[in-house]
C-alpha cells in the first residue's frame, strides 16, 4: 500500500515538472478527462477546471484544423494503437496565438468494467520553432526573388527571363500564338553623357514602370541588360492589339520628358517576333525580335517593327 502511494506521488511530481502537457481522456460521445498535468493548461493560460471543460466539449475548441480529416488520415494508427503527430495553431485564453504539437495515441482500455477508447496526448509548445521556420522561409523566398530580379527596376533579370520563357514555351498548346517584344532605348549613351547617369537611371525606371502599367504584373517582363528590355506574351489572340500596346509604351515614354528633366523626349525602338512561325525557342525569338529592333534603329528609331523572314 505504501509503495503504491509513493509511486503515485512520484508520478504526479514528475508529471508536474515535465516540459510538455499531458492529457488522458476517454473518447466517444461523452468525453471524460482522467488526467491533465499543470503544463497542459498553463501553456494556454487556463485554470485546470477551464481547460478540462474545454477538452470535454471537444478538441475542435482548441485547434484550427478539421479533426474529422485527422481521424481519416490516421485511421490505421488509431485502430492499431500507434502514436501519430499533428501540429496546429490554437488560441490562448488571452487571445494570443500559439502553435502546439500534439502526439496522440489511442488505446482500448477497461474503464469501469467496460472497454473504451482512451487518448493519451502529449502537448508541446512549438511556437518559437514554427515562427523561426516561417522567418527562414520568408528570408529564403526574399533571397530567391532578389537573385531572380534586376536590382534597380525589380523586373526579371536576363537569366530568369530566359528560364521563364523556356517554361512558357514548353507548355504552349497546339495552335497557340505568342510574342516576344524587344525594347531598346534610343541614344541612351548620349542621355547619360549629356544629362548624367542619374537622369539615365530615371529613364530606365520610367520604362520599367510603363511596361508594368501596360502589360500588367502577370506577364513576364525583364531587363535584359543596360537599356534593353523584353516582354513575353504567352497567348496572343490579336496581333494588332499587341502592336497597339507597343505604341502605347512609346507614347507614354515620350510623355516622361518633363518628369525626367530632359530637353528632348526620351524614345525607344521596339522589335516584335511572333511564334510559332518566328521561332519556337527562346534563342530564335530573341534573335528575330532583335533583328526587327535593329531595323528600326537603322531607319528611324522611336518606332516598332515586326520581324519578317527575308
Amino acid at each position: 500500500m505504501e509503495s503504491s502511494v509513493l509511486e503515485e506521488k512520484v508520478f504526479h511530481k514528475v508529471m508536474k515538472n515535465v516540459p510538455f502537457g499531458l492529457v488522458v481522456s476517454s473518447e466517444g460521445r461523452k468525453r471524460k478527462v482522467y488526467y491533465v498535468n499543470t503544463m497542459a493548461y498553463h501553456m494556454l493560460g487556463y485554470t485546470r477546471e477551464e481547460f478540462i471543460e474545454k477538452v470535454q466539449d471537444g478538441w475542435s475548441r482548441f485547434v484550427d484544423i478539421d479533426l474529422r480529416m485527422v481521424m481519416r488520415e490516421h485511421h490505421e494508427e488509431i485502430l492499431t494503437g500507434e502514436s501519430f503527430e499533428l501540429t496546429a495553431q490554437t488560441e490562448t485564453k488571452d487571445g494570443n496565438k500559439k502553435w502546439l504539437s500534439f502526439r496522440v495515441m489511442v488505446s482500448m482500455d477497461v474503464i469501469s468494467s467496460q472497454l473504451k477508447p482512451v487518448s493519451y496526448i502529449t502537448i508541446t509548445d512549438v511556437t518559437e520553432k514554427v515562427e523561426k521556420n516561417r522567418r527562414y522561409a520568408r528570408e529564403r523566398e526574399y533571397l530567391r526573388d532578389c537573385a531572380a530580379r534586376d536590382s534597380m527596376t525589380r523586373l526579371l533579370n536576363r537569366g530568369t527571363m530566359e528560364d521563364r520563357i523556356k517554361e512558357e514555351l514548353e507548355s504552349v498548346a497546339e495552335g497557340q500564338n505568342y510574342a516576344y517584344i524587344a525594347i531598346d532605348l534610343d541614344n541612351f549613351k548620349q542621355v547619360n553623357d549629356v544629362y548624367g547617369h542619374w537622369v539615365g537611371d530615371r529613364v530606365i525606371m520610367s520604362v520599367s514602370n510603363i511596361l508594368r502599367e501596360v502589360y500588367g504584373n502577370q506577364i513576364s517582363i525583364g531587363r535584359m541588360g543596360g537599356d534593353e528590355f523584353a516582354v513575353f506574351l504567352p497567348d496572343v489572340k490579336d496581333r494588332m492589339w499587341i502592336q497597339g500596346q507597343a505604341d502605347e509604351v512609346l507614347y507614354r515614354l515620350r510623355r516622361q520628358k518633363e518628369m525626367i528633366g530632359m530637353a528632348e523626349e526620351p524614345t525607344a525602338s521596339i522589335g516584335i517576333a511572333f511564334g510559332p512561325e518566328d521561332g519556337t525557342s527562346f534563342r530564335e525569338l530573341y534573335h528575330r525580335a532583335d533583328a526587327a529592333l535593329y531595323q528600326v534603329k537603322k531607319e528611324e528609331k522611336n518606332s516598332i517593327a515586326i520581324y519578317t523572314m527575308i
